[in-house]
């Protein structure tokens, strides 16, 4: 009795009253990590089966490979549906394949080591990013359980690392510094989006818009100096509780965020060619520009919070926060605090930054 290879596969083996099972474990060679728990359960299948006992816990569990896509597709219309796929893909090529209630602490606790240890760009991931990940995995199970695949989620007592918050506004200095080391990224050719990589920079900079908004920012949502980007209900109501109209984010465009969209190719219905929509593109161009600037701790979002903290600054707070689309289409359609006339007002106090920071 006990696990042996075959080839790079672990397997089990057990003879019960003169009866030979032998069943693969769905574990690779490098994942012995997991095999303590596997086994238990593998063996009380075996057990279960000899005796007549049926499956325990719910044996004919979907797999995760087959449950993935079904998670997908039911969060297609989900902003970041692209990363989740890719996040989703990297975590299922770090687990055993098993059906979704074999899953234990165990794997759990592998899963998380190896995401510290190394993220699908091959350096450490930060606790904040491992929670992501396990954030999504959780998620997942939960859809399992109102599917009834599952009848409760094995990552349910599961602990966040602690975060470290590392949110600020870039300097000027800094911005010039990132625009000036975009431009050097533009002549890798093996950076595959070099052609979009700066104007999606100048873009976050100058509407403050998140990276998955700009990412998935289609033409049908602008109309002259305005984008409409439409709420999924579960970020804007929870489970779609109250929600009977569609609503929007609006962002206006200044003059320097209509220039970035003047220039783009028309490929399809997206205003910025990329394929798949890809984040972890956008990330290569991130860790490029550490290495160029030394500003190490620089994400895409510290523009965000860049675009606020300089609009607070030169404006009532409020305005700041409908600048950066805290606000539902239809309160700021009553030309409420602050009406439109007040948010195009301000967002020339962009142009105006962009200028001086790209100014040779």
């Amino acid at each position: 009795m006990g696990a042996y290879l075959r080839g790079r596969w672990w397997w089990y083996k057990r003879i019960l009253e003169g009866r030979l099972y032998q069943k693969p474990l769905k574990i690779r060679k490098g994942q012995e990590s997991m095999l303590s728990a596997r086994i238990a359960q593998e063996d009380a299948r075996i057990v279960a089966l000899h005796y007549g006992l049926g499956v325990p816990s719910g044996g004919k569990a979907i797999a995760l490979s087959k449950f993935i896509p079904r998670y997908l597709e039911a969060k297609r219309d989900k902003k970041t549906i692209d990363r989740d796929r890719q996040r989703l893909e990297y975590i299922a090529s770090l687990l055993p394949d098993l059906p979704l209630n074999f899953y234990t602490k165990a794997h759990f606790e592998g899963l998380e080591k190896k995401l510290a240890e190394a993220g699908p760009l091959g350096r450490p991931s930060k606790p904040a990013t491992v929670n992501r990940y396990m954030e999504l995995l959780r998620a997942l199970f939960n859809l399992a359980i109102e599917d009834g695949e599952l009848k409760e989620n094995p990552l349910r007592f599961y602990h966040p690392f602690a975060e470290e918050g590392t949110r600020r506004a870039l300097t000027e200095d800094e911005v010039r510094a990132i625009l000036a080391a975009a431009r050097k990224l533009e002549t890798l050719k093996i950076f595959r989006i070099r052609h979009v990589f700066y104007d999606l920079l100048l873009f976050g900079l100058a509407t403050g818009m998140r990276l998955s908004e700009i990412l998935n920012l289609r033409r049908s949502w602008i109309s002259e100096d305005l984008v409409a980007i439409p709420f999924s209900s579960t970020k804007s109501r929870r489970r779609g509780v109250g929600v009977s109209k569609q609503e929007a984010k609006l962002v206006t465009l200044n003059a320097a965020a209509l220039e970035v969209i003047g220039r783009q190719p028309v490929t399809d219905e997206y205003v910025f060619a990329l394929h798949r929509r890809d984040a972890m593109a956008v990330q290569h161009g991130v860790e490029g520009i550490r290495r160029l600037t030394g500003i190490k701790d620089f994400t895409f979002h510290h523009l965000r919070h860049t675009v606020s903290t300089l609009v607070a600054s030169q404006s009532s707070l409020a305005t700041a926060r409908a600048v950066l689309g805290h606000s539902d289409l239809k309160t700021t359609l009553r030309y409420t605090h602050p009406s439109l006339a007040d948010q195009r007002k301000t967002v020339t106090i962009l142009d105006t930054y962009i200028l001086r920071v790209t100014r040779k």
